[in-house]
């Protein structure tokens, strides 16, 4: 009769719980929200490569002649001279320009992906609520869970009884090691 009454119970709660998957790939490869992200970061990149296309000409322009007039000298006498020291450091100085932008745009990028998985996020878990989903799964590689509802969360409980064993495990290990002191006395 029990198990009756268990499989009823079970059962019922099936019921009254609401679960949904989201295959959050497909969601995130075809939200238009990211893909113009991706075709303003392709236009932010074409745009870099022309400019650092021009920069390289530019470069070459200005080394043939330097390397023309100073090719003939030694490594020391090229590594003394005024106008050699003068192109590097001007040289040097674009190319950490160009660094310091490359690295504005990965991050730029970088900010732009977690918004956009912060966006996603919050709209599935609101379509969730409005909807009365107690969980929603992600149908993804790593089958994380996209929402859950708060009445069905253990998380604190599991944390307070796992820490309770583990302190009791570690009561349990000290009187044993104070017993065997005492014992050796």
């Amino acid at each position: 009769m029990s198990i009756i009454a268990l499989g009823l119970l079970l059962t019922s709660c099936q019921e009254t719980q609401k679960i949904a998957f989201v295959d959050s790939e497909k969601v995130y490869e075809e939200y238009q929200g990211k893909i113009d992200i991706e075709a303003g970061i392709t236009k932010k990149q074409e745009d870099f490569k022309k400019k650092t296309d021009s920069l390289g000409m530019a470069y070459q322009m200005e080394a043939a002649p330097m390397q023309a007039k100073f090719g003939k000298l030694s490594q020391q006498e090229q590594q003394s001279n005024p106008e050699i020291l003068a192109f590097s450091q001007k040289w040097q100085m674009v190319e950490s320009q160009i660094k310091a932008q490359e690295q504005s745009m990965q991050a730029e990028l970088e900010k732009d992906l977690k918004e956009l998985d912060t966006n996603i996020e919050e709209f599935i878990t609101e379509h969730a609520k409005k909807n009365n989903y107690s969980f929603v799964l992600g149908k993804n590689k790593s089958a994380g869970l996209i929402y859950g509802n708060e009445a069905s969360d253990i998380t604190e409980t599991i944390i307070k009884e796992l820490n309770d064993a583990y302190s009791s495990k570690d009561d349990t290990a000290s009187t044993t090691e104070e017993s065997s002191t005492e014992t050796e006395k």
